[in-house]
């Protein structure tokens, strides 16, 4: 159901879980400001997708290459009834926590959002007043720890 966070491609800047130590890690694509994944042409008349970037980590070091595969090593991740509510970066998952607790005033919320579209398409289950709770708790728990 989470499908429809992709429409416009995901951002060229994220915060993985550092394959490590678990830490957020910093990740940059290799295509500039492009959404990922990037279409590439294949060598063979065809085209493949790319996930490539800079993976680094602050706390362990690590600094390399990677292939993203989105949204398993998103860091900014909490599940709920089987699905999983993302977010690119801390602003991100900050902005979805104050969409899912504003009640009456969500729209306001969401429009003084930079991350409005993406709040407009969260999934209905996360949308419910008996998730809001369970959520918010959820994500505050993950703010507090990174």
């Amino acid at each position: 159901m989470t499908e429809r966070y992709y429409d416009k491609g995901i951002a060229p800047k994220l915060t993985l879980g550092c394959p490590h130590c678990r830490a957020g890690a910093r990740f940059e694509s290799l295509y500039g400001n492009l959404p990922l994944p990037v279409m590439l042409a294949d060598g063979k008349n065809g085209t493949k997708l790319s996930w490539a970037g800079r993976l680094s980590c602050l706390v362990c070091g690590l600094n390399r290459t990677h292939e993203v595969d989105w949204p398993r090593e998103a860091f900014y991740q909490v599940a709920y009834r089987g699905e999983i509510l993302w977010a690119f970066d801390r602003a991100m998952m900050v902005d979805t926590l104050a969409y899912l607790t504003a009640g009456a005033d969500r729209d306001a919320v969401r429009r003084n959002s930079p991350y409005a579209t993406r709040l407009l398409r969260l999934p209905k289950t996360f949308l419910a007043a008996k998730a809001r709770e369970t959520l918010a708790a959820k994500i505050e728990a993950l703010l507090a720890r990174g």
